[in-house]
Formats: C-alpha cells, structure tokens, sequence
C-alpha cells in the first residue's frame, strides 16, 4: 500500500492513501502470489467491479509491471522484475557484515541472521546456516513480521528513536506464538529496557517452541546498524551458551 504520512504532533501521525494507488498494489501483490490469474478472478479476489479492473489492469500492462497472455491470463511483467531485483540489492548487506554472518555460523555451526531497519520494516536481510544448523520456518531473507518476538527485530527496536519505535508498534498485535510469548508493550518495554541494558537480546521459546535464540548489536557510524542473531535447539544452546555469546559479541565488533 502506497501511504503518505504527515505529523501532527509528537508521537501521532496522520495516514492518508490514494485509493487508485493502493489498488494497482493490491492487483500486483495477488498476480506475485497466483501467476497466471485471469480479470475475473482478480476483481472477485479484490472485491472491484470489472470495469475499474480493467482500466487497472491496462495501465500496469502498459507499464510493463504486468504481461498479459493469449489466453488473457496475467503475470509479472519485466518492470516487475527489475523492482524485484532493487529490493534484492537493496536487502543486501555490506561486506563487512556479511563476513561477520560467515565467520558466526563457522564458529557455531548454527543458523544465524542478519536484521534491519528496511523502509519502515525491520527484516531479515541475510541468512547463513552452519554445520548443525535447524532451521526455523519463517526466518528467510525478507521476513518481517513478529518484530515482538524475533530476537533480531527486539534489538533493532532497543536501540530506534523513540518515535520510530512507537510508530512501528503502534496497534501491533502481539500474536502468542508459543506460551512464552511476550504479550503486550509493557512486556516487550520492559525487554528492550534490559536489552539495552546488558547488550543482548534472548529468546527462549517464544518464537518458536524448542528453539533459543540470542541476538547482538552491530555498531557503525555510532549507530546500530544490524542485529546479529543465531537460532539453536535448546538443549544445545544451554550447554554451549556461554561460546556462543562470546562468539556473537566478537563476530559484531570485527
């Protein structure tokens, strides 16, 4: 969705969106999750009388965003393709970080994360999984939903100003993943508090039941600029915890 934001006053933003914008998104968006879809099937999906469908469904073809076949069958278009591509350099990290994804997984032999700010989002931006590595379903590049309970997103949001971590937050649902789950913004405050604190985030089972996670800081220019994180079996993690902390300490400050 295309939105436009404008600050009224401290803390409180005002959204507005361009409904014409918003729905050319919509269309994208479902021929990216069912290629080959016909106008019928997008305007039923989408709740638009086939008339406005069809004037949408033009313009993006002629943008080049959408193709449509013989069969009057839509896809991606090769302008979507390029978006794509940016979206991919732009996910990227630099080197340096990279390289501290590497040598974490090596020392470890776990799966490890990068996390970032991206747009107004804070995603999983590289994955690296290590010898012993369990992965975590969700956790792929891109990923960027229960900021409440990714050990990457909470130190992210521990160290954003405070308005960025209100505006993030604000109406967030807190979906109970697993009973460990924390359950509102006084809880999750009172994380981020101690995440600032001692400089590392965990998370025993609350992303996913059997799994810890830990996450540091990765400083530069003076700001944070990633969280670098690992996932491990429970059991595991408590019996290497102390090499693993170390290790993530190390890889961040290389």
């Amino acid at each position: 969705m295309i939105r436009h934001y404008a600050r009224l006053s401290r803390g409180e933003i005002m959204v507005t969106t361009i409904q014409s914008v918003e729905r050319a998104a919509r269309i994208l968006l479902l021929v990216a999750d069912h290629p080959r879809v016909q106008a019928t099937e997008i305007a039923e999906r989408l709740g638009l009388s086939a008339p406005t469908t069809h004037h949408l469904l033009s313009t993006l073809v002629q943008e080049r965003l959408l193709q449509k076949d013989s069969n009057r069958r839509y896809d991606l278009g090769d302008a979507s393709e390029r978006i794509a591509d940016a979206v991919t350099r732009q996910l990227r990290p630099p080197a340096e970080l990279r390289a501290a994804l590497s040598e974490l997984a090596r020392r470890t032999g776990e799966s490890c994360y990068l996390t970032a700010w991206r747009g107004d989002r804070i995603r999983v931006i590289a994955v690296v999984e290590g010898e012993h590595a369990v992965r975590v379903s969700g956790l792929e590049v891109g990923y960027s939903d229960d900021i409440h309970a990714r050990v990457g997103a909470r130190v992210m949001l521990a160290h954003a100003d405070p308005e960025l971590r209100d505006w993030a937050l604000s109406g967030y649902e807190f979906r109970p993943l697993t009973p460990n789950t924390v359950r509102n913004r006084d809880e999750l405050d009172a994380e981020l508090e101690r995440i600032r604190a001692s400089g590392i985030a965990h998370d025993e089972e609350e992303l996913r039941v059997g799994v810890h996670s830990a996450s540091v800081p990765v400083w530069l220019g003076g700001r944070v600029r990633a969280a670098l994180s690992l996932t491990a079996p429970v059991d595991r993690f408590r019996l290497n915890e102390d090499n693993y902390v170390a290790a993530l300490r190390e890889c961040a400050t290389r």
